[in-house]
């Protein structure tokens, strides 16, 4: 039986000894943004689990991961988080990134959903004349020859 190992306590073990692992200093990294990016995009992950993320990791670590995501993934982020935001669609990657680390640091909430307004009715219109008919309405007209 193969025993698992607490990889919390490892990786908190190669943070604390740097200079031991300075060999795997790359692959680390790598691993590190990895695993908050996975994080961040996992569906379960709302607003209250950015800040802590937030708290957790510090504004600028937070930062420079978001910094390195892709932009569709920072557009899927922001769209998740904030999706009433009227200036969501019409935004750049730039203005996505800022406003996610914007909701991140609790400084601006969701925007609400809006409401929608309904348009008053116009009046109606008045119909149209009716155009005469095109046939005759007289008893006559429906007359039929004996034989």
């Amino acid at each position: 039986m193969a025993l698992d190992l607490d990889a919390f306590a490892v990786l908190r073990a190669v943070g604390g000894h740097g200079a031991l692992f300075k060999d795997v200093k790359i692959d680390a990294t790598k691993a590190a943004r990895a695993l908050v990016v996975k994080q961040i995009k996992a569906q379960d992950t709302g607003l209250s689990e950015l800040q802590a993320l937030r708290r957790a990791l510090g504004e600028e670590t937070l930062g420079l991961v978001i910094d390195g995501m892709k932009d569709t993934e920072v557009k899927t982020m922001t769209s998740r988080l904030d999706k009433y935001h009227p200036e969501l669609k019409a935004s750049n990657a730039s203005w996505r990134r800022k406003h996610l680390l914007t909701l991140a640091s609790g400084a601006v909430d969701p925007s609400p959903k809006p409401v929608a307004v309904k348009k008053p009715k116009a009046a109606a219109k008045p119909k149209k004349k009716q155009a005469d008919p095109l046939f005759l309405n007289d008893d006559s007209a429906g007359a039929v020859r004996k034989r």
